[in-house]
């Protein structure tokens, strides 16, 4: 036997050993998710908060983004996304996908339905839906033998029975938007078996940025701080001036990621019954009939149950604060 046998059969068997005592340790798997977004931060007169929860996930390290795919104003959320990954995640490949421009494209295959397809195929993902149910609806109508595969749907959408959108009880009344666009792809939603979140506006409501949460980003080192700082700001100005808004502006999408990587810092109702029903239409911004659907959850009801958040703890204030590079926190 030659010298250097001896002592590298020991360390292969240590390393055999050492595997077959704690076969994850060494290889912990991260959970694999997948992001589909309207995103439209840059753009004249659009929310900023589906830019501020992309930066939020590509600085998670305990998550796997599989893919990002847009819906709606497709073109310019690939364009835009692009701007962020470079800034935000230069030394990442994460590979985005155009899927429908609007509701008419359920049902229909494109390049993002495939693409989340072929990522379920591989194994269990939970999907954040930060947009119309469009994409991922289609998904879940085309191919149902997925579903097993999908660990958890985090959606900004809902409420419950009479509850009104206007922030700091302003005159302003939102609309739900992202169900409002899609309430077709929604619906599918409600017959799976799928776990869902529902974490839109009654979730976020508690959760406001002012201007002093974001100022020092004007005079960052990082291109990307600075651009990011003046969409904020504008969006910010916007909020003062048509909402009334003291406060600043809720960063909506913020919620709908944290409440999946992080659910210690916010109020989850469980197994909450959820329907869809016909009401009077509150706001007319998306839907001008007289009437229109509502995706609600009410614990006297009937229906899907599922898991519903209702609100956004200082905690996680603190810690979007710190992805910020507040000063505070540092």
């Amino acid at each position: 036997m030659r010298p250097n046998t001896f002592p590298r059969f020991l360390i292969f068997s240590f390393f055999l050993f050492t595997f077959s005592l704690f076969p994850f340790s060494l290889f912990a798997q991260k959970q694999r998710v997948w992001i589909d977004t309207d995103i439209m931060i840059g753009k004249f007169r659009r929310d900023v908060d589906d830019g501020l929860a992309l930066i939020l996930a590509l600085r998670d390290s305990s998550i796997q983004i599989e893919g990002i795919s847009f819906v709606h104003g497709v073109d310019y959320a690939e364009k835009v996304t692009g701007k962020l990954l470079n800034w935000y995640a230069p030394n990442r490949t994460i590979p985005t996908f155009k899927g429908s421009d609007d509701s008419t494209g359920f049902g229909k295959e494109t390049e993002a339905v495939r693409a989340m397809i072929s990522a379920l195929e591989k194994g269990p993902m939970a999907i954040l839906a930060l947009g119309p149910m469009t994409n991922v609806g289609t998904v879940l109508k085309l191919r149902p033998d997925l579903h097993k595969n999908i660990t958890v749907i985090s959606y900004c959408a809902g409420r419950r029975p009479g509850m009104l959108f206007n922030p700091g009880s302003a005159n302003v009344k939102f609309a739900d938007y992202n169900f409002d666009l899609d309430q077709a792809s929604s619906a599918v939603l409600l017959e799976t078996e799928i776990p869902v979140l529902l974490a839109g506006y009654d979730c976020s409501d508690s959760l406001f940025l002012s201007l002093d949460d974001f100022k020092h980003l004007k005079k960052s080192e990082n291109e990307g701080d600075r651009w990011l700082y003046r969409q904020l700001k504008s969006w910010h100005s916007l909020w003062r001036t048509f909402i009334g808004s003291k406060k600043g502006f809720i960063p909506f999408d913020c919620s709908t990621v944290g409440v999946l990587l992080y659910a210690e810092e916010f109020n989850i109702i469980q197994e909450i019954p959820s329907y869809i029903k016909v009401d009077v239409n509150d706001t007319k911004f998306t839907v001008s009939t007289p009437t229109k659907a509502y995706l609600y959850v009410d614990e006297n009801g009937s229906g899907k149950k599922l898991s519903y958040c209702d609100f956004t703890k200082a905690e996680f204030k603190v810690r979007l604060l710190k992805l910020l590079d507040h000063p505070e926190y540092q």
